[in-house]
């Protein structure tokens, strides 16, 4: 795993509740965002910290359209951190979470960290579909955020500004290796 990417320990809480079985849902969601005024610098971003719950500045948030177990295969499509991946059948102990960004949604806008969230992540009421925009609701601090309960932040990748345009496709896939 890269220098800006770190597993926190929100997200060793939700595995350990997972294999409790405590009636959590694992990675559901994806979350983007543009970080704050630690990230000065947009090609050294600094490096998250295992205490984190919540990216700095969440925008949107899609949940998971597929998940799957993974192989290493040079020839697979799925590369994750210089590692190359197939799909398979059969059980594994790598599994990839896969979400999609359609074109239109967080286009032209800087993003700067990404996070992998799970355990029953709610939206406020009225918001329907995968979508959730302008991060976690709060009366005072967010009244417009649409995401009511956050969920268990498991992974938090700061990256290098990465601008996304308004014809273009972002896929993300989160890979866990039990």
């Amino acid at each position: 795993m890269p220098d800006n990417a770190l597993i926190v320990n929100s997200g060793k809480v939700l595995m350990g509740k997972l294999l409790r079985g405590e009636g959590v849902q694992g990675l559901t969601h994806c979350a983007l965002g543009g970080g704050d005024g630690t990230f000065t610098d947009p090609l050294n971003p600094p490096a998250p910290t295992p205490d984190q719950t919540l990216l700095k500045s969440e925008f949107i948030r899609r949940t998971a359209y597929k998940s799957s177990f993974l192989v290493e295969d040079p020839n697979g499509t799925i590369t994750v951190d210089g590692v190359t991946y197939a799909e398979t059948p059969q059980e594994t102990l790598v599994v990839g979470v896969f979400f999609r960004f359609a074109d239109y949604e967080a286009a032209d806008t800087t993003i700067k960290e990404v996070g992998f969230f799970g355990g029953n992540v709610a939206y406020v009421e009225g918001v329907t579909g995968p979508v959730a925009e302008n991060g976690v609701y709060d009366e005072a601090e967010n009244p417009e955020g649409e995401v009511l309960v956050p969920g268990y932040l498991y992974e938090v990748r700061n990256m290098p500004d990465f601008s996304k345009g308004a014809n273009t496709m972002l896929e993300l896939v989160a890979v866990v290796k039990l």
